[in-house]
């Protein structure tokens, strides 16, 4: 348990400090590259994601399979084995990533991209730095796969964070002291992918490097296959899902403006984003207690993970999407941004609230090795909202597949997760909505009604007041939230005063 306690710290650390160093320096990136600039970085974030649909799976399928055989014997033999094969598989895989992206070049400069101040040439030579940025970062998946699942995660999220100061801070003083060119840019990230591959790798390979007379071996990889494939199928539907409206957005607005989209995009992931550092430390650790028959501890770990997730994921989302043109501002300075892109926002970040706590039955099929609904869900799901998301994008542009986002979360969360409940925890549905997540979305909504009577006026405000007083205004909300649980009160209060139970 201290293990896990480590890196549920470690993880929100991790997650933090990349949430906050990307958003932190974001408004910089766009006043030193310029919007248009900035939107290629944008894009290449979403083409990321787009393509990543190639690693089918495997990194999630491995690490599961690692976190079983772990403390096993003759495990670290089997681990070897099956990475030294899944290595293979992804030279493959990447390979065929690089070409395809070398291959559509042309096209994404000439006819799909809407480009008016870079030149073609630039574009074309940062697209494909872009395709082998790519392609190593199959591996770094792979690899960190393999580090969390030994729950080696504090040394993990240490790492990420000095190439993240490396990557954010690093690439600011290239723009600003040396060269703001776009393509320099690129290089410089290209350098630092090449270098956390080769760290990445030693450092996991370091589990079982005394495991002697190794080879790899396709035998090895047949055991996660099914997992692997139910994730790959349903992760490419998704992929598609979440990334449609952007690959659409990139087609119908300027680059200009996908830069002020990337805005939004930073933002609203950054609500996703938060839910990682829980998932991660957690998932290894209910696997490990369901598959050594400790039920009732599994499903205590599941709706304290739900608790706390609600209570961070909704105090912070009610402050951005209620007041998302003055988080815009007091962070950007940029009024045309702020202004185009506020409602863009909210409607994003309600629907990633939404989908951030709707997560919680995926991971409930994970921990059960069982993906058979989830991919019954996201093969059906898809074909009805995916026409949708088209024709609002290709309507209304950026709004209308905020909206559009808003209500497909909205939608399947009264749907899905009680139908999951009731197939693997029948009888925790309602402990689940009604304890572990609707106390903060009532107090929350008590607390803008409030906030709205006040009526503050943030026009008699500076930039770092107005950010200042959201801050303080989050915090205030974060800690009713807390008070709202009465396990985590005590958590917290405890930690305060170093007493073990309170009664409010």
């Amino acid at each position: 348990m201290n293990r896990l306690k480590n890196n549920v710290i470690a993880n929100y650390f991790g997650h933090i400090y990349a949430i906050f160093i990307g958003i932190f320096m974001l408004p910089f990136y766009l006043f030193y590259l310029g919007a248009e600039a900035y939107g290629l970085v944008g894009f290449f974030t979403m083409l990321t994601s787009i393509m990543m649909m190639l690693e089918m799976g495997l990194s999630s399928a491995l690490s599961r399979e690692i976190a079983s055989l772990k403390d096993k014997k003759d495990g670290l033999y089997k681990i070897k084995e099956l990475m030294l094969s899944v290595e293979l598989l992804f030279l493959v895989i990447s390979s065929v990533s690089i070409i395809i992206i070398f291959l559509s070049n042309s096209l994404f400069v000439n006819r799909w991209l809407n480009i008016n101040e870079l030149s073609l040439e630039t574009v074309e030579n940062s697209i494909y730095m872009m395709g082998i940025i790519i392609g190593i970062r199959y591996f770094l998946g792979l690899y960190r796969a393999t580090l969390i699942a030994f729950e080696y995660q504090v040394w993990l999220n240490v790492y990420k964070a000095v190439m993240l100061t490396l990557k954010f801070v690093g690439g600011f003083l290239l723009v600003k002291y040396i060269s703001n060119d776009i393509e320099l840019f690129f290089l410089y990230q290209l350098i630092l992918a090449i270098i956390e591959i080769v760290v990445l790798k030693y450092k996991s390979h370091s589990f079982y490097a005394n495991i002697k007379k190794v080879t790899a071996s396709m035998l090895a990889i047949k055991k996660i296959v099914p997992m692997s494939l139910g994730i790959a199928y349903t992760s490419s539907i998704w992929i598609l899902f979440t990334q449609l409206d952007k690959l659409l957005l990139s087609h119908y607005i300027p680059l200009k403006e996908y830069g002020y989209f990337a805005l939004v995009v930073v933002v609203s992931n950054a609500i996703m984003q938060l839910s990682g550092p829980l998932s991660q430390a957690f998932l290894p650790r209910m696997v490990s207690l369901l598959s050594n028959n400790k039920y009732n501890e599994m499903i205590d770990l599941y709706h304290n993970g739900t608790k706390i997730i609600s209570i961070l994921i909704i105090s912070i989302g009610t402050i951005v999407s209620y007041f998302s043109y003055e988080l815009l501002y007091s962070w950007t300075g940029d009024m045309d941004a702020s202004v185009w892109a506020s409602d863009v926002l909210r409607w994003y970040t309600l629907g990633n609230v939404i989908l951030a706590i709707s997560a919680f039955q995926y991971y409930l099929q994970y921990v059960y090795g069982n993906l058979s609904y989830h991919i019954k869900f996201n093969t059906i799901f898809p074909l009805i909202v995916l026409p949708v998301m088209f024709y609002f994008v290709s309507n209304y542009q950026a709004i209308g597949a905020a909206y559009t986002w808003f209500v497909i979360q909205l939608i399947t969360f009264f749907i899905w997760p009680p139908f999951i409940h009731q197939k693997f925890i029948k009888g925790e549905h309602k402990k689940w909505l009604f304890q572990d997540i609707v106390p903060s979305v009532i107090f929350s909504s008590i607390f803008i009604f409030i906030i709205d009577i006040i009526n503050i006026d943030f026009t008699s405000l500076s930039r770092p007041m107005i950010f200042l007083l959201l801050f303080v205004l989050g915090l205030i909300l974060l800690l009713g939230n807390i008070l709202m649980y009465k396990n985590i009160r005590e958590i917290v209060l405890s930690k305060l005063f170093g007493r073990r139970s309170y009664v409010l």
